[in-house]
């Protein structure tokens, strides 16, 4: 991650003497991680006003539902897994969908502890609204890149995936 140090922070009408000789070791501006963060908050925030409350959905459950429609029969781990969610995170929103008569859950024959996730047509419903919304959605991001930078984009962030994935504990080794 890039980083670069910031000038001390100043104390509002304290004559320009620094509150703190610290600096911050990551910058906002610099950090391509950081970035990422913010470009997934702004691109998803539209979602609770839109959706959230007329579904009673969160952004989590939608990604769920998004994730089961793009892979019907996944099961709770490989969601997980797949996701970055947390095993109880995945949890209670699969509770929570099923609840809702979005998400069916069918016993797996090869380990009774497992079972394979669907969505049920109510699901399916909810999920074709919100996709479409989702594809005009991506399509006005990615309206400022070429399809030879958004190709780019793609590998890199495939990239970028693979290595985090790599390392799931963010343990660095020791040099």
């Amino acid at each position: 991650m890039a980083s670069r140090a910031t000038p001390p922070s100043r104390t509002a009408g304290g004559g320009g003497r620094a509150r703190s000789a610290k600096r911050a070791l990551l910058s906002t501006e610099s950090s391509p991680y950081y970035r990422i963060w913010v470009l997934t908050n702004v691109t998803g925030k539209p979602f609770g006003l839109r959706f959230g409350e007329r579904f009673d959905l969160n952004l989590t459950e939608w990604r769920v539902l998004l994730t089961v429609a793009d892979k019907p029969g996944i099961t709770a781990q490989t969601l997980s897994d797949f996701t970055g969610l947390d095993k109880m995170s995945v949890s209670r929103v699969v509770r929570k969908l099923e609840s809702q008569g979005r998400l069916a859950r069918e016993n797996s024959e090869a380990d009774r502890r497992s079972f394979h996730l669907s969505l049920t047509d109510e699901g399916w419903a909810v999920y074709g609204e919100i996709a479409q919304a989702a594809i005009k959605r991506e399509a006005h991001v990615y309206a400022s890149l070429s399809e030879s930078e958004l190709k780019t984009l793609h590998q890199l962030l495939g990239k970028l995936l693979l290595q985090a994935r790599n390392d799931p504990t963010g343990d660095e080794p020791n040099e």
